[in-house]
């Protein structure tokens, strides 16, 4: 088991207080729903924030990164409802990646997620990434409390279009992402703190400014239509 189809859009942000009311119904009873509805999306989920940091992490298995090139996404993207409208410009620290799966293995939807965000130095992502993949990510699945660890990259071909101001909201992107889910936070907390720690990173070839957050899972929507 791993992460559904080939590809992850990742979304962190924020969210001004005097939208936030909007920004805890609009997202699961519209917004995700919608999203789901989209040819080629297979699964929605949102989690919040347990050690500080950015407050919500949103993410999107879809069936590959060509689902967000379609007409269908792109016509969502450009008219969005009334509600959404509405509630984007509270979005703050928002970062979204859409992203390429380069190692993804699993045996359960974890409910804690801890996430990395990365850059190689120049010249190292390749040996980087592969040293994650063989020497690092593939140890981590058999780590007590450990039900998946995953590794994507950002494609900018994809998503250079929805950086920048945006409806109200300042949109960042971000390249390299680790994403490590367990049954419980100190497991998670600890098997990155082992496997991932900054040193190693930098060790491996990554910048030494690596982004950290841990976040609970709060939902979860399935297209299960088969």
């Amino acid at each position: 088991m791993a992460l559904a189809g080939t590809g992850l859009v990742a979304i962190w942000n924020d969210i001004k207080p005097e939208l936030r009311e909007d920004f805890f119904e609009w997202h699961p009873r519209e917004h995700m729903v919608e999203r789901l509805g989209i040819p080629g999306f297979l699964r929605g989920r949102r989690y919040a924030a347990v050690d500080g940091g950015v407050e919500f992490l949103t993410l999107y298995e879809v069936t590959s990164t060509d689902v967000l090139v379609s007409d269908v996404y792109k016509q969502r993207l450009t008219q969005p409802t009334p509600w959404s409208t509405k509630t984007l410009p509270g979005f703050f620290n928002n970062e979204r990646g859409a992203c390429q799966i380069e190692f993804s293995e699993s045996y359960a939807m974890g409910g804690f997620m801890l996430t990395l965000r990365f850059e190689a130095e120049e010249g190292r992502e390749p040996a980087l990434v592969n040293a994650l993949k063989k020497n690092v990510l593939a140890r981590m699945i058999d780590t007590p409390r450990v039900t998946g660890v995953h590794l994507v990259k950002n494609d900018v071909a994809l998503t250079a279009g929805n950086a920048g101001n945006q409806r109200g909201r300042v949109i960042t992107l971000p390249h390299l992402v680790v994403l490590v889910e367990g049954s419980t936070a100190d497991g998670v907390r600890a098997a990155g703190e082992k496997f991932l720690s900054s040193a190693k990173l930098v060790e491996l070839g990554a910048r030494s400014e690596v982004v950290r957050g841990l976040y609970q899972l709060e939902y979860s929507i399935q297209n299960l239509a088969v």
